[in-house]
């Protein structure tokens, strides 16, 4: 190793003889680099970095490791540059760079880290060396031999020799390790843990890994991170450590518990292991894990794949892993193809496809050992056909039949102790009742499965079952807050054309936040309605949970005999009487496996107990939008201006909202709904409702559609014509034909398209269904080529590697203007790694009319202070849309002077309904009228419209005693117009004749200018 001792100055000393160093020469001096003399290395600047490490990434990530002070022992010899850069392994990797002037100038990185596996010239380490070799060549020292070790150096092949042969010593050390540190939390609790020890257990989890024991490290760090607590950061950057125990109250005992639980059982199992007990290959893959060779590998062949999802995601060890999740139409099996890459390789490596849209018939591969999904390596994708009905009515065909055969699933697939915490499913599901802030997917039988608290997912399940019947849902079940949960991602349904697979959420998208604790668990057991006995055996766990964290020293009889007895009101006898021996035991130690074993079990008892809970059909109501979604039956109605505010308010969510707009316009007479075109048709709720209410309107229906269809206002308005036209023509009659006519030329000539995609959308449910036009084979057949490009986009979108491809791909969808795109937009929006392509996601939401996506754009425009750019977006997105549940927001930012000129373009798009509410805001606020923002917005409405408006006020308002004040501000808006100035005007000098005052007299005097009675000055 090359010396590591620096004397006062800081330079490295110099020894004599071989292997000896001398100091460096002096800082390079400007002017440039300086040519290498033969053998050895070229001095280069800061700013040539880049042209020797293509990768910005790693560049970045070697500055950091630099300026953080990672690197040791810094040392030249002949044309190479070595270091030691502290890692993840309890030793310090050794790197080195090689320079060489043939053909160009160029450095080749070698390093002892995990990424030496792949072909590549730069890791991060290796970047780091170059970092200091452009900054600070002073501090090199030059050595007569390559430091002993040292990658690329003399002693290289036999150290690597020696690391293999201490293999087994090493994994035994570790799991040693853990062992005590398991023990000592056992006993001492967790207030004996300060700051300094949790970096301890970080490094723990680093060497672990370094090891091969990779659950192990795992747990660890997810331990050291739950130690921490979320306030950790603030307190990490003060330069204080805090012990656990500070933060006890903080601690989520549950998770606590449930981490070491993991990791005695796991250290257990090593023991034995390495004792020389052997490993099934499943645990193999999951405790220690394996580079498998191909003769390792079972082969599987004649398979039937359907890909479900596809997912990229990056992990907290800066791995990239891609993902296709497959269903076998043969056996019902679950799948996996993974392409697994460190970032710095991922970006330059081609990214595995996915295959969505597609059937892989009579695919062969082989198959990891391990637990499902089973990971495969293909070797024959087969015939590849595209995805149709008959494919996804054997899906139906392979998925369980009802939520109990998932529970069994669950709780077979737990009974091992080191399987996954999921297990993948595909389970027929009937419906999704919405009870609270938690959805559940209820088979046929009114059993129903918990899905998880998750906002993003309610919004994602509801952008896939729009319009749509649920049939199956396809993901992973496992346990939270101690119930039974699927986390889906993706969604078998049966639409107005037959059947389709829609994705729900990207894999891992949905990831858990940890367990409940406290009142919060209990309250979401019995609002998703877990059985009283569960909710009390579900207490148990928590308090023996709370009994670990404080350390079994304390583990008294007062602490075990009411939980105990609480165990036997469960008839768990056997469980209560070990709980009751612990506390006899007198070395606290001695205590702590029969602990963690009776924690397990309690766990077992609780998934059994928990089950499955019953939803009684006949006290639920459909949601009229998702023909597959229930809510418990409301006892009122709101308004939609209640329901609004209810759901600013997180008291309300988005299916019971649909059940009270749907009953509040179903309440209203036709002539109403005809009279009110705006705002009613321009709110995206209402728009089932009025197409239902003016199916049987015939002529009159066509009549509202097509004013709708040609005044300037808000594209929801033009969508909800679309649909009334469709169910018009549906419903049949005289009027067919001209509604028929008119979807036609919506579908062939408006400029908008996403106008243009719900017409043509219309026509092909019209020709499917009724027989009208080719027939239904010939729209399968015509959707079928659209589908193909569609698929084809949305693979490019969700899996190109560089932002511009997806860019591309996404701009591409969107000119498309085919519905069938939204999913893959509506991912691209939620999950893209790029802010761009999120943003070009969102205009392209709002471009097909994607009403689902109003209230996530609501949030985004009122977190303006958080997030501006995301508002500016939200606020172009919502104007572009005109969905009137947008227009509070946009009039709130208004007010308070957020981008006006964006705002008011946003507003304007609206047309007649944001006129009275725009005015109402200025009535309330006149010195918006100040703004030149405030009347471009009115300027850019319809003159007509204008007018009426302010003459409807003027009218009102006459004889109120602020009314010459208020005919004045009329007067300043009307201005924008000339007809609607003087008309205006007229109205304003009527009704102020003979009205005294100075105010009067003034609002006078501006009318008769405005008429030009009198001259402007006068």
């Amino acid at each position: 190793m090359v010396g590591s001792g620096a004397d006062a100055g800081g330079r490295y000393p110099v020894h004599e003889g071989r292997g000896a160093i001398r100091a460096a020469p002096g800082p390079l001096a400007r002017g440039g680099p300086v040519s290498a003399a033969p053998g050895e290395v070229q001095r280069i600047g800061a700013g040539e970095l880049r042209a020797f490490i293509q990768d910005a990434g790693e560049l970045k990530k070697g500055t950091l490791l630099y300026d953080g002070g990672q690197l040791l022992n810094l040392a030249r010899h002949e044309n190479k540059l070595f270091c030691e850069a502290r890692g993840s392994g309890a030793s310090p990797y050794k790197v080195t760079l090689v320079y060489s002037d043939a053909p160009a100038p160029g450095f080749k990185g070698r390093c002892t880290c995990p990424a030496r596996t792949f072909n590549t010239a730069f890791c991060k380490h290796a970047a780091a060396l170059l970092v200091a070799w452009a900054r600070a060549p002073e501090s090199f020292v030059v050595s007569d031999a390559p430091p002993p070790g040292a990658p690329g150096g003399e002693t290289a092949r036999k150290s690597v020799k020696k690391g293999r042969a201490n293999a087994p010593a090493l994994m035994k050390s570790g799991v040693e390790q853990v062992s005590t540190l398991v023990r000592e939390l056992g006993v001492a609790g967790v207030a004996a843990i300060g700051g300094d020890r949790i970096e301890q257990l970080e490094k723990l989890a680093e060497g672990l890994r370094e090891n091969r024991l990779r659950r192990l490290s795992a747990r660890t760090l997810d331990l050291a991170a739950l130690l921490r607590g979320p306030a950790a950061g603030a307190h990490q950057a003060a330069g204080v450590h805090q012990a656990a125990g500070a933060r006890r109250g903080a601690l989520p005992a549950v998770a606590y518990a449930n981490l070491m639980a993991d990791l005695l059982l796991t250290a257990r199992k090593l023991e034995k292991h390495l004792a020389g007990e052997p490993l099934d290959d499943r645990h193999v893959e999951e405790l220690v894990g394996k580079t498998w060779k191909a003769s390792d590998r079972k082969p599987a062949e004649g398979l039937t794949l359907v890909e479900y999802a596809f997912s990229t995601r990056t992990t907290s060890d800066d791995y990239v892993i891609r993902e296709s999740r497959f269903l076998d139409l043969e056996s019902g099996r679950h799948f996996s193809e993974k392409q697994i890459l460190p970032a710095f390789k991922a970006k330059g490596t081609e990214p595995k496809r996915s295959f969505a849209g597609e059937v892989l018939a009579g695919a062969r591969a082989t198959t990891y050992p391990g637990y499902p999904p089973l990971r495969v390596d293909f070797t024959d994708l087969g015939d590849k056909r595209p995805l149709d009905a008959g494919a996804l009515e054997a899906m139906l065909a392979r998925a369980l039949p009802d939520v109990g055969a998932a529970l069994a699933a669950l709780q077979e697939h737990r009974k091992d102790v080191f399987a996954p915490d999921l297990v993948p499913v595909a389970v027929r599901i009937d419906t999704l009742f919405a009870r609270g802030a938690r959805l559940s997917a209820v088979d046929d039988k009114g059993e129903a499965l918990h899905l998880p608290d998750d906002a993003a997912l309610e919004e994602r399940l509801a952008g896939s079952l729009r319009d749509a019947r649920l049939r199956a849902l396809l993901g992973d079940v496992g346990i939270d807050a101690a119930l039974p949960t699927l986390w889906p991602l993706a969604a078998v349904v049966e639409g107005p054309l037959g059947l389709e697979l829609r994705p729900v959420v990207e894999q891992g998208a949905a990831a858990r936040s940890g367990p409940l604790e406290g009142s919060a668990w209990n309250a979401a057991a019995r609002e998703a309605g877990a059985s009283p006995a569960a909710i009390a055996l579900g207490e148990v766990r928590e308090e023996l949970a709370e009994a670990l964290a404080t350390g079994l020293t304390g583990l008294s009889a007062r602490v075990t005999d009411p939980l105990a007895a609480r165990l036997r009101d469960l008839r768990l006898e056997k469980q209560a009487a070990l709980l009751q021996s612990l506390p006899q035991r007198p070395d606290p130690a001695d205590r702590l496996d029969d602990f963690i074993k009776l924690y397990q079990v309690l766990e077992m008892a609780l998934v059994r107990l928990a089950g499955a809970t019953h939803i009684d059909g006949a006290s639920t109501e459909r949601v009229p939008t998702y023909e597959s979604v229930t809510v418990a039956r409301p006892d009122e109605t709101f308004t939609p201006d209640e329901v609004a505010r209810r759901r600013a308010a997180g008291e309300m969510n988005r299916y019971v909202a649909a059940v009270h707009h749907a009953r509040y316009y179903a309440s209203l007479p036709a002539s109403e709904l005809v009279d009110n075109i705006f705002p009613i048709w321009a709110d995206g709720t209402a728009t089932p409702t009025i197409a239902r209410t003016f199916a049987p309107l015939g002529a009159e229906a066509v009549a509202a559609a097509e004013k709708a269809l040609t005044v300037k206002a808000g594209r929801v308005a033009k969508l909800t014509a679309v649909r009334v036209l469709q169910a018009v023509v549906l419903h049949g009659g005289p009027a067919r034909a001209d509604a028929a006519a008119m979807l036609g030329r919506v579908a062939e000539h408006a400029k908008d398209a996403g106008l243009r995609a719900l017409a043509r959308d219309a026509l092909d449910v019209i020709d499917a269904t009724q027989g009208a036009g080719p027939g239904g084979e010939a729209v399968r057949a015509r959707r079928a080529a659209r589908m193909e490009r569609v698929q084809e986009l949305a693979k490019a979108l969700g899996a190109a590697p560089t932002k511009e491809e997806r860019g591309e791909a996404l701009k591409a969808l969107a000119e498309l203007g085919d519905l069938s795109a939204l999913p893959a937009l509506r991912r691209a929006f939620y999950a893209d790694a790029a802010r761009g392509v999120r943003e070009e996601a969102a205009y392209a939401l709002a471009q097909l009319g994607d009403v689902e996506m109003v209230e996530t754009f609501v949030r985004m425009l009122a977190s303006r202070g958080e997030d501006e750019r995301e508002a500016k977006i939200a606020a172009y997105a919502l104007g572009y849309l005109g969905d009137v549940r947008g227009l509070s927001e946009l009039l709130s930012a208004y007010a308070a002077g957020y981008k006006p000129g964006i705002v008011a373009d946003a507003i304007r798009a609206f047309g007649p309904v944001a006129l009275a509410p725009l005015v109402d805001l200025i009535e309330a606020r006149p010195e918006i009228a100040k703004r030149a923002a405030a009347l471009d917005a009115l300027k850019k409405m319809d003159e007509a419209a204008v007018a009426g408006c302010l003459l409807e006020r003027v009218e009102a308002r006459r004889g109120d005693a602020d009314f010459p004040e208020k005919a004045q501000l009329y007067l300043k808006l009307a201005d924008v117009h000339p007809h609607s100035k003087r008309e205006v005007a007229a109205a304003v000098t009527a009704a102020l004749a003979g009205v005294e005052g100075k105010e009067a007299q003034a609002a006078v005097k501006a009318a008769q200018r405005a008429l030009g009675v009198v001259k402007r000055g006068k």
